[in-house]
């Protein structure tokens, strides 16, 4: 009989995150009878008593256990454990692996669980690999997490390190991109490509522009080229302004928290922030956008990335224009138009739309149709189930 026992240590938090892609998982494996401890997040960075981040990190936390130290939350056992986010010293890291090992055999002893699956879904978890007692080893990779020291080396100095061990200690490395998949195959003895699904708001929503523009593009010209999800680090403000000045018949619309400042931008005629959208409503106006860009920043960090706005463009049946993302160019061929500077980003958006027809977009829906957070899910089910075959 399968031992269906996984411990999860999330790259996100239960409570303080949407609901994304562990979350989504470990929610349908519990509905198949899985037992799931879902671990939040215990940092992927290191951060020393210098960091910006540690205040604001430590009150987070201290928030969550507080009000969620370990609780059941749609069949999921959640904790949020006591640890010092202090990485990068020595003894307070030797001492997180001690609390934090305490703690999640207690909450394993609660909930009735035997040693099954060690789920890591950030490097960190390198750290409780030899603690925690397990079969088998899970490491699911979502994003380029050696790329992470280049943003602040301090800050991820262990990183590297880490994510090369789960990556040659686990059983089986999942990965959320076709870029990070063929680059971990060189290391790892098992990978699997499993993106994240679409959500139902997209795949259900009808493709047919009403008569009227939402309230919130009303009065704006076509063509409207749009994005939605958060305004943070790696958007792309050079490349908005670059394309918004060289283009002032074309209308640039971003719906998003705005968490970077963009007053210079946004100070152009044709560069609109109106806000946060429900995501119930996206569809709304996603469907009136001539063109879907992804106005990320070139990074290596972006380049393996898989940017789940792409497939919630391809639902809506948007062209997309992104910078040069592997998943992009490669996950449907004949879709996913990218550029390497602002000059050929314009190129594509003009040649996004002279190509574009409600034949093409139908056909764009139908690309990711099956493409449904349960389906992402039977997969995941699937490789659980193939490593209990091989102790069978």
């Amino acid at each position: 009989m399968q031992n269906k026992s996984l411990v999860c240590f999330a790259g996100n938090d239960w409570w303080l995150h949407n609901p994304l892609t562990e979350k989504q998982w470990t929610r349908y494996l519990a509905r198949q009878g899985w037992t799931v401890l879902f671990v939040n997040s215990i940092g992927v960075g290191f951060p020393g008593t210098s960091s910006p981040f540690m205040l604001k990190r430590l009150f987070r936390k201290i928030r969550s256990i507080l009000r969620y130290w370990l609780r059941k939350s749609e069949g999921v056992w959640v904790m949020t454990p006591v640890l010092l986010p202090l990485w990068s010293v020595g003894w307070v890291r030797r001492l997180n692996v001690r609390l934090i090992t305490m703690q999640v055999r207690y909450a394993m002893k609660r909930a009735g669980m035997q040693p099954g699956v060690f789920w890591a879904g950030l490097p960190t978890a390198a750290l409780l690999r030899k603690t925690i007692p397990h079969r088998h080893c899970v490491y699911y990779v979502q994003d380029d997490y050696p790329s992470y020291s280049s943003f602040d080396h301090q800050m991820f100095m262990r990183g590297n390190d880490d994510h090369e061990e789960m990556l040659r200690a686990s059983d089986v490395v999942i990965c959320a991109s076709i870029g990070l998949k063929e680059r971990e195959s060189k290391i790892a003895r098992r990978v699997e490509y499993i993106p994240q699904g679409v959500n139902p708001v997209f795949l259900n929503a009808s493709l047919e522009r009403s008569e009227y523009l939402p309230e919130k593009l009303q009065g704006l010209s076509r063509p409207i080229i749009g994005y939605w999800g958060s305004i943070e680090s790696l958007h792309d403000r050079d490349l908005i302004y670059a394309l918004a000045t060289s283009h002032p018949e074309w209308s640039f619309v971003f719906f998003g928290r705005k968490m970077v400042d963009v007053s210079q931008i946004e100070a152009l005629p044709n560069v609109h922030y109106p806000g946060f959208l429900p995501i119930e409503e996206i569809p709304l106006y996603g469907v009136h956008f001539d063109v879907g860009i992804i106005s990320f920043k070139q990074t290596d960090y972006t380049m393996y990335g898989c940017p789940i706005k792409y497939r919630e463009y391809l639902a809506l049946g948007l062209p997309v224009v992104a910078p040069h993302i592997i998943e992009v160019e490669r996950a449907y061929e004949g879709e996913g138009l990218t550029s390497r500077n602002p000059e050929e980003f314009a190129e594509r958006i003009q040649e996004a739309m002279d190509t574009d027809s409600e034949e093409r977009r139908r056909h764009r829906r139908l690309l990711v149709q099956e493409e449904t957070w349960d389906a992402s899910s039977d997969r995941v089910r699937a490789v659980l189930d193939s490593l209990e075959k091989e102790d069978a």
